[in-house]
């Protein structure tokens, strides 16, 4: 399948599946869909707007690692960054949701073997990231999730 007809198939894919998650979000308060298939989990990030100035909030599937999560900007394998990573290269404070807790959240990028090393990790949890990097033509940014106390 050439690059256009990829991206615009699997981007219907992933706007199709994005909105009906949110609407299963909405209709079970947060009950369902926490788990991806074959059990990754889901969490959701709220970033601000960089242009907009709006909160936005996005499910993605993450990886525990060490007290923090691992989330990678894969766009499932789209050539177009998400938006929400040029957000959080912003403004690197936001929230993640884990379980239906929303928590204050700091977003820090990761590079060189740091970033492969953790991607690997994404590839372990869901063997379809390594068939996103070949497709997007692009090193799919990594991020570190890390929650911290909300301020009193």
């Amino acid at each position: 399948m050439n690059k256009r007809a990829y991206d615009m198939v699997w981007g219907s894919m992933l706007r199709t599946t994005t909105v009906l998650h949110k609407a299963l979000d909405r209709a079970t308060g947060g009950r369902l869909g926490r788990r991806f298939p074959g059990g990754g989990h889901v969490v959701w990030i709220t970033t601000l707007g960089r242009r907009s100035g709006e909160w936005r909030r996005t499910p993605l599937l993450a990886s525990p690692h060490e007290g923090s999560w691992v989330i990678a900007g894969s766009n499932a394998g789209q050539a177009e960054v998400p938006g929400w990573v040029f957000n959080v290269r912003d403004h690197a404070e936001g929230f993640i949701e884990l379980d239906g807790v929303r928590h204050d959240a700091v977003f820090t990028e990761v590079v060189g073997e740091e970033r492969a090393a953790l991607y690997r990790k994404l590839i372990d949890l869901w063997s379809s990231y390594a068939m996103y990097e070949r497709n997007a033509g692009r090193e799919i940014p990594v991020f570190i999730v890390r929650t911290r106390p909300s301020p009193l």
